[in-house]
């Protein structure tokens, strides 16, 4: 029994670390919950975070946002309920899936309590300010700002922007069920409308004119499995439809590849989900494809088919965000097997959003790319350590953070040689930008000026729009990446539009 303690208290003292650090795994919230040491509130945290995620530490939220929101949610999630609950809506009430808040207490009232003082006494009064960093310049150099003008009236929800690589066409997928295809060396004229699933995400074209179709269902967190992903093909002025998946858990992002070496494509699903989700590899088969399983939790985000290790079959790059944040490596074993290895880890309050695998400084190994700003849950603060990073690459499989560009809410980007000066650019677009920041800086242009040295640009003028989604692409066919940038209007969801549409703008590159 002594034993058993020892190793107790010395994981709870050491939990903060890194989960790619620790010696052991950490213990459940059975285990602690049936402890009888006396522990203080800082090893309470240590361990009770730990059990579920990489542990937040106190100043990442300030002191009111702990108290109302974050902490009273953990602490029912745990199964301690108190009379300030009485009269508010159970989980179980709210449609939140069993299994998610605990039926019984894993947590006594008292431990609650020094676990509650710890943050409380730790935590700033007000959110901590952003480091200081280089202000961005007016004007993005080799680019032109062109916001293409609709005479319909319909509302600004757009939800994929992508650029076909050999026409140049722009497909932008609609909230509101439709995939529009617009003429981009025309003014945009519409080309084809496609009536689709809620929410078109992810688009794959055939070298036979077809194409598959992500559409995630429900925008709103949701626990449904209205997703889909579907094979188009048109035959005259007939779209047929085919099914590849059904009743898909909220998927946002769909990756490509053979990966169990049999000369057929496969997929994998990030299905995002709410409470629940997973990242599900969907291998072909005799019988069609057979779901495996990678990672049976919510907030996978996007994924990358990578010979990470070079030895010559396909692995997997993963972005998981919610409360399990990390960038994870799934190494192929061969025979549709596949090992885990974290290489990033965050705590739950991070905010991942996006994420590539480019070569960054020049060495020709590829490093990670990320954006971190998701703020649509219990902490909606403005956030210091919400921003761009790059994470260099030894070579050897790890992973080192070099630069970090602080950036309220950055929600996605796009990486590329924009000026094609031998060095990889990147545009970083927020969601939950500070609205009063100036300049204005929910779209940001870092040109790699020399290696390694980013320098951030903003737009002169832009219109006053919420940016969702970025891509780049060859719009006008003239060999140089151009981008979108594409709007997506919450107060527009449940109203009749009443303005003409404005679902993306253009900047244009001027290098050819």
């Amino acid at each position: 029994m002594r034993k058993y303690l020892g190793c107790l208290l010395g994981l709870l003292v050491l939990g903060c670390g890194q989960i790619s650090e620790r010696k052991q795994p950490p213990l459940s919230l059975q285990q602690l919950a049936n402890s009888e040491l006396d522990l203080s509130g800082e090893q309470l945290a240590n361990g009770y975070c730990a059990a579920c995620h990489l542990k937040p530490e106190p100043e990442i939220l300030d002191k009111m946002t702990w108290e109302t929101k974050v902490l009273p949610d953990m602490r029912k999630r745990m199964g301690l309920y108190l009379e300030e609950d009485f009269g508010t809506v159970l989980p179980q009430d709210d449609g939140v899936p069993e299994g998610i808040y605990s039926k019984g207490p894993m947590i006594t009232r008292e431990n609650w309590n020094k676990l509650l003082t710890y943050y409380l006494d730790n935590a700033p009064e007000q959110p901590l300010p952003q480091i200081e960093k280089a202000s961005p310049k007016i004007g993005i150099p080799g680019f032109e700002l062109e916001v293409p003008g609709f005479s319909m009236v319909r509302s600004n929800l757009t939800t994929m922007l992508r650029v076909h690589p050999q026409t140049g066409h722009l497909w932008a997928g609609h909230r509101f069920r439709s995939l529009f295809v617009l003429d981009s060396k025309n003014k945009f004229g519409q080309l084809d409308s496609i009536a689709t699933p809620v929410a078109p995400v992810e688009v794959k074209w055939r070298s036979d004119e077809s194409f598959d179709l992500l559409s995630m269902g429900l925008m709103d967190p949701a626990n449904d499995s209205l997703g889909a992903l579907e094979k188009y093909s048109k035959s005259g002025q007939t779209m047929s439809v085919k099914s590849m998946g059904e009743k898909l858990m909220r998927p946002v992002h769909v990756e490509f590849a053979d990966w169990n070496g049999d000369g057929k494509e496969d997929h994998l699903i990030s299905h995002f989900g709410n409470h629940l989700g997973k990242l599900s590899l969907y291998l072909s088969d005799s019988m069609g494809f057979t779901e495996k399983i990678l990672k049976q939790d919510p907030g996978a985000r996007r994924s990358i088919a990578v010979d990470f290790d070079q030895d010559g079959d396909m692995d997997i790059l993963a972005l998981m965000t919610q409360a399990r944040e990390a960038v994870l490596f799934f190494e192929n074993q061969g025979e549709g097997q596949f090992r885990e290895r974290t290489l990033l880890a965050f705590q739950p309050a991070f905010g991942s959003s996006d994420f590539r695998y480019a070569d960054m400084t020049g060495d020709g190994i590829p490093d990670l790319v990320l954006v971190n700003g998701d703020n649509a849950d219990l902490s909606q603060i403005l956030k210091n350590y919400h921003g761009v990073r790059i994470f260099e690459h030894d070579g050897s499989g790890s992973f080192e953070e070099k630069w970090f560009y602080p950036m309220h809410g950055a929600s996605g980007m796009e990486v590329g040689d924009f000026d094609q000066d031998g060095k990889t650019d990147l545009i970083a677009i927020a969601f939950f930008p500070e609205k009063n920041q100036n300049p204005r800086q929910d779209l940001i242009y870092f040109q790699q000026a020399t290696k390694g040295k980013f320098e951030p640009y903003v737009l002169a003028s832009v219109p006053d729009l919420h940016w969702l989604t970025v891509s780049k692409g060859d719009l006008d066919l003239d060999g140089d990446l151009d981008i979108v940038v594409g709007s997506f209007e919450f107060d527009q969801l449940y109203r009749m539009p009443t303005e003409k549409w404005t679902p993306f703008v253009v900047l244009r590159n001027k290098l050819n």
